[in-house]
């Protein structure tokens, strides 16, 4: 099975197809420059420029660079202070 993994980091996003059972990369990792401000609406269009990249549909694996905490970010790192309290559908998929 293949999943997509993205990271979001404060400077880049960066994003590949991940074999789940190997965990070693199906292709070439792709990295975009994390939009500025960086905030929530801005990076679902970046990671759905990574998904478009790969022409990938489906679940993906998604780390963020913040606490999350039932669903609701309490703190992020280098990310627009609207983040804070916001509560995104972590089982979205692409």
């Amino acid at each position: 099975m293949t999943i997509l993994g993205i990271d979001i980091g404060g400077t880049g996003i960066k994003g590949a197809p991940v074999n789940v059972k190997t965990g070693k990369l199906v292709a070439e990792r792709f990295r975009i420059p994390t939009p500025q401000p960086s905030h929530p609406d801005a990076l679902a269009d970046a990671v759905e420029q990574i998904a478009a990249h790969f022409k990938y549909r489906g679940p993906a694996g998604i780390t963020f660079p913040g606490i999350v905490k039932n669903g609701v970010v309490s703190f992020a790192t280098n990310m627009a202070p609207e983040w804070f309290g916001t509560e995104r559908n972590a089982s979205v998929s692409l």
